[in-house]
């Protein structure tokens, strides 16, 4: 029997044999270590507790954002262990991210579920985002198609504020001042009347930069208003938008660009409660339009080239969640995408992809174990169909939870790499490029074996067939390809000590091998970390005193090329005092101002500071 059919007889014996145990009746588990249970997360496209997920998840709440020295979603993510962000030339600048050693382009990003990958080239600008709006960031490190489709690298999903249940409407203004001629400015309102509610965000920054045509400017904003029905339901509609101008700065060899960018997304739905079903509509819409102009000197009023790429998404979603028994749930869903993309230079005719997808989810609670059962078909007018299911369980002890989890999990291409046939810039297309596919194994622990220790520990192995990589078609000439086959594996290891009531010390590591196993050689390239190792102490006192060291270590395993000079830890501070109504803050990024980069045509900025401000109300 080959291995693929072994895995597809296996994962099916196992989940018949579940939902033949999820049918007797069980004792509930209870889980008093970590409290997980109170922090609900929507990764099975429901709230559900976090301490019965199967998957390796973190969650990163508004208040941790709030005393990290961040100010942007790429920030936020350089300090939760198994994502990675490559270092950029500095703030608002483009970077892309990684989780468990995937490309950018395999891991789903999504805001409130609306979907933001570009088809050009199936990543997204994580800087883009800001993080005032935030509630909290939901980060599932692996493969998620059985609920999410494409998503063999893992999801982030941003779950945004909503309006206050009740109250008088309340706000706040922060306003903050840097090095670089660099100032930001973001207000909030939000409130009720009624049975209406709203929230409203918006920002502007603009930074000068460190030398010629390396200032960005920025503008940001969101909003989001609910009307409840009396009985049928509740109305929701939100909308988000970023725009920026942002220079590279001046290339080695004279050269520099002008990046413009506009991010437009949202959404419209309709969601009902009763006593058999929780029934949710959701039409999602997003448009990202980027232009490139590329000028051969700080002299040239008119630009080389001019490449202007556009992507535009509806998606219509259908989700409804049963509880068979009061302690079970079960998801039942589908998903209708129309995703164009058109670009002046690489694909002057707008090109279409087509996507439905029903999915089924089922999480049971037996005693002491809680067993995750996933399916899901997409139909893809132009990569074909994949069929991803999956199984995961945990096992709660008195003070741990043992979780595994086995799934078949795949990524479909970008558009772009399909048709894009410019060979004049070097670039062909590839018209029989195919999704990826992989078996995805995945085993952690979670613990609290002292009172005063977590600890949390995890593997994986994927075996990706059909892996996609840059390869050489003749000379000067560069295409897409499939490999068969890559295996990307690795471990993560993490552990929070309370040491005082007012003093905490994070650490955590990661390790991540990714193979060409028909070559034996080891894949580089591409932002994706060999090593990474995370540091912080955070102390807080009872007056509202705030300081948090945060330190971050990459082996970024890149070419000879780029000439990294990676291998050293960066340290970033926040110190910050709260009073009644305000909260007065400063950062220092690059504390023992070292020089650093992934790229060297991308260097990480030296030591700089930022101060400021926020008041409520």
């Amino acid at each position: 029997m080959s291995k693929t059919r072994f895995n597809r007889v296996l994962i099916s014996a196992v989940a018949i044999l579940s939902v033949f145990l999820c049918a007797v009746p069980g004792k509930a588990a209870e889980n008093e270590g970590f409290d997980l249970e109170n922090i609900l997360i929507t990764n099975r496209r429901a709230a559900a507790g976090l301490a019965g997920s199967t998957e390796n998840i973190a969650v990163i709440s508004r208040d941790e954002i709030r005393r990290l020295p961040v100010r942007n979603l790429s920030e936020v993510l350089r300090y939760v262990s198994g994502t990675a962000v490559p270092p950029g030339r500095g703030f608002g600048r483009s970077t892309s991210l990684s989780i468990q050693g995937a490309d950018s382009r395999q891991v789903r990003v999504m805001i409130d579920g609306i979907p933001l990958n570009f088809q050009s080239s199936g990543q997204v600008n994580p800087s883009a985002f800001p993080i005032e709006n935030i509630q909290r960031i939901e980060i599932i490190k692996g493969p998620s198609s059985s609920l999410w489709g494409s998503a063999l690298g893992g999801v982030i999903n941003v779950v945004t504020k909503d309006a206050p249940p009740a109250g008088s409407p309340g706000g706040s203004l922060t306003s903050s001042f840097a090095e670089s001629r660099t100032n930001k400015e973001s207000a909030e309102l939000s409130g009720r009347s009624g049975e209406a509610a709203y929230y409203l965000f918006s920002s502007h920054m603009a930074s000068g930069g460190k030398g010629s045509k390396d200032d960005v400017t920025e503008k940001k904003g969101f909003g989001k208003l609910s009307y409840d029905l009396n009985g049928m339901g509740k109305f929701s509609g939100s909308f988000g938008y970023s725009g920026a101008g942002v220079h590279s700065g001046v290339f080695p060899d004279g050269s520099w660009q002008s990046q413009p960018y506009r991010l437009r997304y949202g959404k419209a739905s309709w969601e009902i409660d009763s006593e058999d079903a929780d029934i949710k509509l959701e039409l999602k819409h997003s448009r990202q339009e980027l232009t490139t102009e590329t000028f051969a000197s700080v002299d040239d009023q008119a630009p080389a080239s001019t490449v202007k790429t556009r992507d535009r998404l509806y998606q219509l979603s259908l989700n409804s969640v049963f509880h068979p028994r009061a302690e079970d749930m079960l998801v039942l869903g589908a998903d209708f995408d129309d995703d164009t993309v058109k670009s002046n230079l690489y694909l002057p005719k707008a090109k279409s992809v087509q996507l439905q997808a029903p999915y089924a989810n089922y999480t049971c609670k037996l005693k002491d174990w809680e067993i995750n059962l996933g399916l899901r078909y997409d139909r893809n007018s132009e990569f074909g169909s994949q069929t991803s299911p999956s199984i995961g369980a945990v096992y709660h002890f008195e003070d741990a939870s043992l979780k595994a989890a086995v799934s078949r999990a795949f990524n479909a291409p970008p558009l772009l790499w399909k048709f894009n046939d410019n060979t004049a810039l070097g670039t062909a297309a590839n018209p029989d490029i195919k999704p990826e596919r992989g078996w995805v194994y995945e085993l952690g622990l979670e613990s609290r074996p002292l009172e005063r220790l977590e600890f949390r520990f995890s593997l994986y192995r994927s075996d990706i067939r059909d892996a996609i990589a840059r390869a050489r078609k003749e000379p000067g000439l560069f295409f897409m390809k499939n490999f068969n086959k890559f295996r990307r594996q690795g471990g993560e290891l993490g552990s929070k000590i309370h040491i005082l009531d007012t003093l905490d010390l994070s650490l955590s590591g990661e390790f991540n091998h990714i193979e060409n196993r028909l070559s034996g050689k080891v894949v580089k390239g591409g932002g994706k970390p060999r090593q990474r190792f995370n540091a912080g102490i955070e102390y807080k006192t009872k007056n509202g005193l705030e300081i948090n060291l945060s330190s971050y270590y990459y082996f970024w395993n890149e070419p000879a090329s780029s000439q990294a000079r990676d291998r050293k830890t960066l340290y970033d501070l926040k110190v910050s005092k709260g009073f009644k109504h305000y909260r007065l803050f400063l950062n220092t990024y690059n504390l023992t101002n070292s020089s650093y980069w992934q790229d060297y045509f991308f260097p990480h900025p030296r030591r700089y500071f930022e101060g400021g401000f926020s008041i409520e109300w």
